[in-house]
């Protein structure tokens, strides 16, 4: 399958345009997406992360479907955000990005390796309203209370981001037990009125719709906001076979989003 490559702006550091400019003075030649702030790689003369522009932080290297899910969230400066799975960071510096470096995010990371590419990448693009924590997400303080909530889960991944990856039914049912875990926690500490987005790299349908369904089964407090495929011009999406669910499908890379609130009980 065909791998396609694109970046996104850090427009708190440069301006779309002069980054544009910039890389394809050097002999990048860069396409419009339906965000003005990031662009499809189509063809470079080098790596794409080894550009002095890149270590400089004014772009980070990132595949269009997994920009969806901190869009669909929508944080804003005033928000209190939690990022349960937050590494390597291309999620946590776009919401960031779209918080205009004010507000907080807390930034969860269970593996310690990871947790070195997130601090490296915050770093990097020059973020000062995260801060980072190693652990499991599912033991975060209780007391805490957040009204925006990223749940990009641990997954069983897809075929564009891993091709040499051999998965079972068994490796699906893990996920699927953790993403539930994950999500009851998340539940838990968002605020009455928050808004939580959930989100896979996974096109399976137990790790997607069916987490989906059972968490409105059980929670009575949770309510879908229903997506629309026609707010992301330019990319292969469909309806999820949950109603106002969405999925990425190749050749771009996979991905499931759901967005919910959490209503007064």
């Amino acid at each position: 399958m065909e791998n396609l490559q694109f970046i996104r702006v850090n427009t708190l550091k440069i301006s779309s345009e002069e980054l544009k400019n910039r890389l394809e003075e050097k002999g990048v030649n860069l396409e419009d997406t339906f965000l003005d702030y990031v662009f499809r790689v189509a063809k470079s003369p080098f790596s794409m992360g080894s550009t002095p522009e890149y270590l400089l932080g004014y772009y980070f290297l990132q595949s269009i479907s997994s920009i969806i899910p901190s869009i669909t969230l929508n944080p804003s400066k005033d928000d209190e955000v939690l990022d349960m799975c937050a590494a390597p960071g291309g999620k946590t510096t776009h919401l960031a990005q779209l918080m205009e470096n004010e507000g907080s995010i807390l930034a969860v990371e269970i593996n310690k390796n990871r947790l070195k590419s997130l601090r490296s990448n915050i770093n990097r693009m020059g973020f000062k309203n995260t801060l980072m924590i190693n652990t499991n997400a599912v033991n975060i303080d209780k007391k805490l209370r957040f009204n925006k909530i990223l749940l990009d889960a641990p997954c069983t991944g897809n075929e564009i981001k891993d091709s040499n990856r051999v998965k079972t039914k068994r490796d699906i049912l893990f996920c699927a037990k953790r993403q539930v875990e994950l999500f009851r926690t998340a539940i838990e500490v968002l605020k009455d009125g928050g808004e939580l987005v959930y989100s896979t790299c996974s096109p399976e349908i137990e790790e997607d719709e069916d987490i989906v369904r059972y968490i409105l089964k059980t929670n009575k407090n949770m309510e879908l906001i229903e997506l629309n495929v026609d707010d992301f011009p330019g990319i292969n999406m469909i309806e999820g076979e949950v109603k106002g669910t969405l999925k990425v499908i190749p050749p771009n890379e996979p991905f499931f989003i759901a967005k919910f609130r959490k209503t007064k009980n």
